[in-house]
């Protein structure tokens, strides 16, 4: 059985660094996690309901914040992204992956739960868990069961949710990116792209100046459009902004997406602000949908670094 290791990070938020001595005899549940992640987003009621339940109980929430993307390593954009998620527990920056190696993780978001002799007694990766998570709590703070119904608090992964074959994630960089266009991608350099009317499913298809990076692709001139075709009941984008704020345009098979699609960051008009680097909610469906969704550069340059998708309907 696995001892919890030191934790280890020079920026730590809300806290001054925690050692081992300072949570001996407490249980602690460490949390994985990084702030453009939707999987990690979905996770956060859950883990602010046990942090406000149990810490009077003798429960201590870490979040180690392991960095996916260039800007989540930034402490600022950290600390921004906590205070929009209510998160008050303390959180530890892992940019050199220090914890994660240590703790020989490989999944956003995972959680390990150690008891008050300091053994890790509990994983779990990804979402879900919730009910079976919070008893493992309970029996390691020494509580009485209680019916819990968590899970089903979670639209996407609990009880009631009914779920289809989504698109899988889809990155837009040349890193891990599969690009459409038959030129394929021009790598750390601006390029003048043409459109593949052929593009399938989770390619990413590009149109006009952009300039794309082993992480992202940025637009270089108003007009400038990435497509993609998809299906699912939901798309996000990681999206930042070159330079400023940066507007762009919403479409949905050629057209502006239609309001009853509207993910809560697109605005009535169609159009989304990118004010900040960041995860943003595109489409939102309450039945499963297939085509093609597109982001039209109206002003300024957006970065655009991966989709993500759901199958999900309540």
């Amino acid at each position: 059985m696995m001892k919890l290791p030191e934790i280890k990070g020079h920026v730590w938020i809300g806290t001054e660094p925690i050692t081992l001595d300072d949570i001996a005899d407490k249980v602690v549940l460490v949390d994985f996690w990084t702030y453009s992640c939707v999987n990690c987003l979905r996770t956060f009621p859950h883990l602010r309901e046990w942090h406000d339940k149990y810490k009077d109980d003798g429960l201590v929430i870490i979040g180690i914040h392991t960095p996916e993307f260039e800007f989540e390593q930034i402490p600022e954009n950290v600390k921004d992204a906590i205070l929009r998620l209510g998160i008050h527990w303390p959180v530890v920056l892992d940019n050199d992956f220090e914890n994660w190696d240590a703790f020989e993780n490989k999944y956003w978001p995972a959680k390990y739960l150690a008891d008050r002799e300091g053994k890790i007694v509990y994983t779990h990766f990804g979402e879900g868990g919730y009910e079976e998570t919070e008893e493992k709590i309970r029996e390691l703070l020494g509580l009485p069961k209680e019916n819990t119904d968590s899970g089903s608090r979670d639209g996407m992964t609990g009880m009631g949710a009914v779920c289809s074959i989504a698109t899988a994630e889809t990155y837009c960089g040349y890193m891990r990116g599969n690009i459409a266009n038959e030129l394929g991608y021009g790598e750390d350099q601006e390029e003048d792209y043409l459109e593949n009317p052929n593009a399938k499913e989770g390619e990413i298809n590009l149109n006009g100046k952009f300039f794309v990076t082993h992480e992202y692709a940025e637009s270089r001139e108003d007009g400038a459009t990435l497509s993609l075709k998809l299906r699912g009941t939901e798309v996000n984008l990681v999206m930042a902004s070159a330079k400023g704020e940066t507007v762009v345009e919403i479409l949905w098979n050629g057209k502006p997406v239609p309001k009853e699609l509207h993910g809560k960051d697109v605005s009535e008009e169609g159009k989304l602000i990118v004010n900040r680097s960041d995860m943003f909610s595109l489409l939102k469906s309450k039945t499963p949908i297939e085509g093609a969704i597109a982001i039209r550069a109206e002003k300024g340059n957006f970065r655009a670094y991966a989709f993500t998708f759901s199958g999900c309907t309540e």
